[in-house]
């Protein structure tokens, strides 16, 4: 199960169609590919990236996976994460994995 933040990242694309993004990303099988930022799967990373298609992303889903981002390709992914960096950044003065959580309660 998913859970969608709602101070989530978008590209352009996404957000245009964020329902069908969101769709794509639940689906067992995708036609295109759709990459979703998530709270690190460890203590030790900031956020992670996952394809839609990979299979331990839907592994991971089914135990529930708070989605921070959601992009339509990987380029925009990895900008996604750095836009989400700086902003942490901003606010904070510092990123860390604790900080990543805060932002997005």
């Amino acid at each position: 199960m998913f859970v969608w933040n709602k101070k989530m990242y978008m590209d352009r694309k996404v957000r245009k169609k964020p329902a069908r993004y969101k769709k794509l990303a639940c689906r067992k099988k995708s036609l295109k590919q759709c990459f979703c930022i998530t709270f690190p799967a460890n203590g030790v990373n900031i956020m992670d990236i996952y394809s839609s298609k990979e299979p331990w992303f839907k592994y991971r889903a089914a135990a529930g996976i708070e989605i921070i981002g959601m992009a339509s390709c990987r380029e925009a992914a990895l900008q996604l994460v750095a836009e989400m960096a700086q902003d942490i950044y901003k606010k904070y003065g510092d990123i860390s994995p604790g900080l990543v959580r805060e932002f997005f309660a």
